[in-house]
């Protein structure tokens, strides 16, 4: 409908896809144009909508789609679709995936479990021209820059990649190194975070 905002979900509980659509729809004043459940999906539909002039105005994108990455799409969305706002819409939030998801060019970080009209402000201040993140999450980022900014440059990029979820051999391969100093890596950020394990390291910073 002309003088709508357009939206576009990706989301890959079947159940919570509908739920976020029919949400939004509900206040009235938004369309949606499409849903994707995949990265696959969602680059593929984007695109379509792309060379038809109807791309959405938001793009609400949850960050874990099962074993991919939310941020890959959100990387790939403003890299070669920028007019489209992404609003990370997340159940995990801690400072680690914030951090990555605004590096990566997120318009807004919410929480899913946040209020309802936690989304609609997010919604109408990145329709505004402006970043809004969540006010919960926004002092711990303070603290993870401190701890980040400790680490050498190496360190960080194991860092970013350990808080994605990618495995020793992915990071190995990424890196063009061997799986040993990846291991190195390893120990040196968990001494210095005062993290115990890959787990604890990711309770701390990746949930």
């Amino acid at each position: 409908m002309e003088g709508e905002t357009t939206f576009f979900v990706v989301e890959d509980h079947t159940l919570t896809n509908r739920g976020i659509r029919e949400l939004i729809q509900e206040q009235g004043g938004y369309s949606c144009i499409g849903y994707a459940f995949s990265k696959s999906e969602s680059l593929e539909k984007l695109t379509e909508l792309s060379k038809e002039g109807k791309l959405p105005d938001i793009l609400i994108l949850d960050l874990f789609l099962g074993d991919e990455s939310g941020l890959d799409i959100l990387r790939e969305v403003k890299a070669n679709l920028p007019s489209v706002k992404v609003i990370i819409y997340s159940m995990f939030a801690k400072p680690g995936i914030v951090s990555l998801a605004l590096e990566g060019g997120a318009d807004a970080f919410v929480l899913k479990s946040a209020p309802e009209s936690e989304l609609f402000t997010a919604i109408k201040t990145v329709l505004g021209g402006e970043t809004y993140v969540q006010q919960t999450l926004v002092s711990p980022l303070f603290t993870y820059r401190t701890i980040f900014d400790g680490l050498t440059r190496q360190e960080q990029v194991v860092f970013k990649k350990l808080i994605e979820r990618k495995s020793r051999s992915q990071i190995a391969k990424e890196m063009n190194i061997v799986e040993r100093s990846v291991d190195n890596y390893f120990t040196r950020i968990y001494e210095k975070t005062g993290c115990k394990n890959h787990e604890d390291f990711i309770r701390k910073f990746g949930e």
